[in-house]
């Protein structure tokens, strides 16, 4: 795949994630793929696989919210197999607060699939407002009990 193509099939995520739909996102990516979430924050970890991501991060974090998250790319750049994603979240969490982090996203293809995502945002932000990723974690599989 072209930097073009890949460009384009971020440029598609994100079209899709203005309005909530996350089936583009999971078309993309590659069944093993990575998502590291930079810093030094609790939230800030590696996940492994897609169904580690489900899992261990989507589920956790999705189950934090009252309404459908959004986000729109302001800015993408592409170059060799990399895209990267200048981006604006939103979504009100259960807790009556906004969750509006703002990210740099570099996407990592390989074969026309999403193989690595590192993630950069504000994480005083994760903290404040999400809390602390075990914590998450173990209330979200208790909840699943």
């Amino acid at each position: 795949m072209t930097a073009q193509a890949n460009k384009e099939t971020i440029r598609r995520i994100y079209a899709a994630l203005e309005t909530g739909d996350r089936a583009p996102f999971g078309a993309a990516v590659h069944p093993d793929y990575v998502w590291r979430l930079t810093g030094h924050a609790s939230w800030s970890r590696r996940f492994e696989g897609q169904e580690a991501v489900r899992r261990n991060l989507f589920a956790p974090l999705f189950g934090l919210f009252a309404t459908t998250y959004t986000a729109r790319a302001i800015n993408l750049i592409a170059e060799g197999d990399t895209v990267v994603a200048e981006v604006r979240g939103d979504v009100m969490t259960k807790r009556g607060e906004r969750y509006n982090n703002e990210y740099c996203f570099l996407f990592r293809f390989s074969g026309g699939k999403i193989v690595e995502i590192v993630e950069y945002g504000d994480t005083a932000l994760e903290e404040r407002v999400l809390g602390n990723y075990d914590a998450v974690l173990a209330a979200h599989r208790g909840a699943d009990d």
